[in-house]
């Protein structure tokens, strides 16, 4: 460190050669020149916190600002994210409603095909189930035709109505397959079948194992012990009755986890059961609403004759979506039988039509000819000679199946 040049004998030397300096203030004016300078300092201090306090609120309206431009911004984007969203919906509806005319052409033009040339649908895996959409949305499910199944097989499930009011029988046409296939194909068809678009309840699968019994014609029903379709046995029943009877299977079998029978709420214990292929019914029309199809069902009640039951295809039903299949203007004269072939003579001057309704009255005249056991039938007097596919000129053969729907 460098040495000072001064010692202290030296500044004090110094010192007392300085002038004397005198105040000639009294110690009131020092003590207001004092109380001055202290006011001068405050004073400087609060223009000093309110210009820091301005400079802290500029701050703070220059963020809020800078904020709100920022959110306009997003909102803008967001805006325009939103109609970049509503844009791409409409795009996707426009496509869908292409997709469904397309699914349209497709259906009608696989139906002509159907028409002209059987024996190539024939040749798919399956013939898929078209759903009644669309420009379908009022067609009528016709029959499935004996001659229609060169090269092919049918499958008829029972399936019950929305309202659990009535059985309703839905066929469906595949790639021809042995009959001891029978069951195998029906139980794959009740595990793919959509039965709401058709207006029917959502019924299938069932909680049963179906399988064939000891003989060709028989299905053998295992239950577990707390299936409630022991509990619902009549509509079970009636459906499976149903089912099996357009398949070609005449009885069935029960079990109950591998012991013999099933103990029914209402029909009591049974081992077994006679399908009877005769029922004796008439038909009526079942829809659900408009956009369902039009579908020929069985009633629940037996007639005692065929011209009865005829008649009664007239009348109107108090459940809801069912509907006569026969109109009023629809008359005969008389009807013949001959073995098993029946002739209908229709009224003189009666005007027909060849339309749905017509078709699906004539197709209702047919399947109560065959609930009787007859298998021709005769309309006499027609004053038209085909209404739709039927030739109305000659014997028609009564269907093999109601209510295609493929």
């Amino acid at each position: 460190m460098r040495k000072s040049r001064w010692n202290e004998k030296e500044i004090e030397d110094m010192l007392r050669e300085l002038p004397r300096v005198t105040d000639d203030r009294t110690k009131v004016e020092i003590m207001v020149g004092i109380e001055d300078k202290k006011k001068k300092k405050k004073k400087h201090s609060l223009h000093l916190m309110a210009g820091v306090a301005s400079l802290f609120l500029m701050i703070i309206l220059a963020s809020a600002l800078m904020t709100g431009k920022e959110g306009e911004v997003s909102q803008e984007k967001s805006d325009s994210n939103r109609k970049l969203s509503v844009s791409e919906s409409k795009e996707s509806g426009d496509y869908g409603a292409k997709s469904k005319e397309k699914s349209s052409d497709d259906i009608q033009e696989k139906q002509a095909l159907s028409t002209e040339h059987p024996e190539i649908l024939a040749q798919d895996e399956e013939l898929d189930m078209v759903p009644f959409k669309g420009a379908q949305e009022n067609m009528f499910a016709h029959a499935i035709y004996e001659d229609e199944l060169k090269n092919a097989s049918t499958i008829t499930m029972g399936i019950p109505d929305d309202q659990m009011n009535i059985i309703v029988p839905v066929s469906i046409k595949l790639k021809y397959f042995d009959e001891s296939d029978t069951l195998i194909q029906m139980v794959k068809q009740m595990s793919t079948i959509d039965e709401e678009q058709y207006g029917l309840s959502d019924y299938f699968p069932l909680d049963v194992t179906i399988s064939k019994g000891t003989e060709s014609t028989t299905a053998h029903i295992e239950f577990q012990e707390d299936s409630s379709l022991l509990d619902e046995d009549v509509l079970f029943l009636a459906s499976m009755e149903e089912t099996l009877s357009y398949n070609n299977i005449t009885k069935m079998t029960f079990a109950t986890d591998g012991k013999p029978g099933a103990k029914f709420l209402h029909k009591g214990f049974l081992k077994k059961l006679d399908i009877p292929q005769h029922k004796h019914r008439t038909y009526l029309l079942y829809k659900k609403d408009e956009s369902s199809p039009s579908l020929l069902v069985p009633s629940n009640v037996k007639y005692q004759s065929f011209a009865e039951a005829l008649q009664a295809a007239k009348s109107q039903s108090d459940m809801k979506g069912i509907a006569p299949a026969i109109p009023k203007d629809l008359n005969w004269k008389r009807v013949n039988f001959n073995g098993s072939h029946v002739t209908i003579h229709f009224a003189e001057n009666m005007a027909m039509e060849n339309s749905k309704q017509t078709l699906q009255a004539l197709e209702a005249i047919l399947f109560i000819a065959k609930d009787f056991g007859y298998e021709t039938v005769r309309f006499e007097n027609a004053s038209i000679e085909k209404v739709g596919h039927l030739d109305l000129t000659g014997d028609i053969t009564v269907p093999r199946a109601p209510n295609q729907m493929n």
